[in-house]
C-alpha cells in the first residue's frame, strides 16, 4: 500500500534544487552538493504528504553525484587535490546521511547504483525485508542529476535525460511483486495472468511487443516525460501522486531486459 509519493522533475535543463529545498525546510544543509539537495527535495516532499514514523530506507540512482565526481576529476587532471567534502560527496550514499540526520533517526539504509532498473532493484530489496518483517514500512527513492555544461553531460551520460527525484512511502501487500525477465515471451505469460488490467509500459518497447501486449491487457497512456533515465520510477511515483489505485508496469532496457512491477 502506497502511503505517499512525490515526483519532481525538469522538462529540460537543470533544476534549482537548493531553492526547492528551501521551500520545504529552513534548515541549511552545510557541505551538501546538488545531488544531496535533489535527494532531500524529493524525500522531504514525499514525507510532507505522510509522516512516516519508522521506515527502512532504499535509494537508487543511475549515475549518482556526477557533478561532484566531475569536479574531483577536474581537480585531479589539473594535478590538484579534490576538496575534502567534494570528494566525500562523490559517494552516492552521502545524501542518505543528510536525510537521516535531518530526521534525527537511525534505520537500515541501502543505496544502489545501477544504470538501469534502479527503482525496480530498490523496490525488490524492500519487498524482501517487508516480507520477512524486518521492517513494516519502506521509504524508496530514485534520483539523478546532470551538470554544466549540459551538452557535455548528455553526450557522456544520456543525450535526452533530465533531472528528477522520485519517492514513495510504502507498506507491504502480499500481492505486490517485482520480477525481471530476459525474454519478452516471459513478460507476455506474466501479463496474461492479469487480463483486462491497465498497464503502463516503457516507451522503449518495440511496436510488435506493444501490439502483442494489447491483445491481452489494456495499455495505459501517461504524460510522464520520456526523457527520464529511470522511467519506471517516474511513472510509478507520478501515478501515485495523482491516484492511489493499483499499478501494473512493464519496463524495458536493452542492456538488462524486462521488468514487471505490480503494486497494490
Amino acid at each position: 500500500m502506497i502511503l505517499s509519493s512525490s515526483f519532481l522533475a525538469s522538462s529540460s535543463g537543470l533544476m534549482n534544487w537548493e531553492e526547492i529545498l528551501k521551500s520545504l525546510t529552513q534548515v541549511k544543509f552545510r557541505r551538501a552538493d546538488r545531488f544531496a539537495h535533489a535527494v532531500l527535495s524529493g524525500a522531504l516532499s514525499c514525507l510532507r504528504q505522510h509522516e512516516l514514523k519508522e521506515f527502512a530506507l532504499y535509494f537508487g540512482t543511475s549515475n549518482g553525484s556526477v557533478e561532484s565526481v566531475k569536479n574531483s576529476h577536474d581537480n585531479i587532471s589539473q594535478n590538484q587535490s579534490p576538496m575534502p567534502f567534494t570528494f566525500i560527496n562523490t559517494l552516492s550514499s552521502t545524501p542518505l546521511f543528510f536525510l537521516l540526520q535531518y530526521l534525527n533517526m537511525q534505520t537500515a539504509a541501502i543505496s544502489i547504483a545501477h544504470s538501469c532498473f534502479a527503482f525496480e532493484n530498490a523496490l525488490s530489496l524492500s519487498l524482501v525485508d517487508l516480507r520477512q518483517k524486518r521492517s513494516k514500512t519502506a521509504f524508496i527513492g530514485v534520483c539523478d542529476i546532470w551538470y554544466e555544461p549540459l551538452e557535455e553531460a548528455r553526450k557522456i551520460l544520456d543525450k535526452n535525460a533530465c533531472e528528477f527525484s522520485a519517492w514513495i512511502g510504502y507498506e507491504y501487500n502480499e500481492k505486490d511483486c517485482v520480477k525481471f525477465f530476459s525474454a519478452f515471451d516471459e513478460v507476455l505469460d506474466e501479463a496474461a495472468r492479469f487480463k483486462t488490467k491497465l498497464f503502463y509500459v516503457s516507451p522503449a518497447l518495440a511496436q510488435y511487443e506493444m501490439d502483442a501486449l494489447e491483445k491481452i491487457v489494456k495499455i495505459r497512456s501517461n504524460d510522464t516525460p520520456k526523457t527520464i533515465t529511470n522511467y519506471s520510477a517516474a511513472v510509478i511515483c507520478a501515478h501515485f501522486t495523482k491516484s492511489n489505485s493499483p499499478l501494473f508496469y512493464i519496463g524495458y532496457d536493452s542492456r538488462c531486459g524486462y521488468s514487471f512491477v505490480n503494486i497494490n
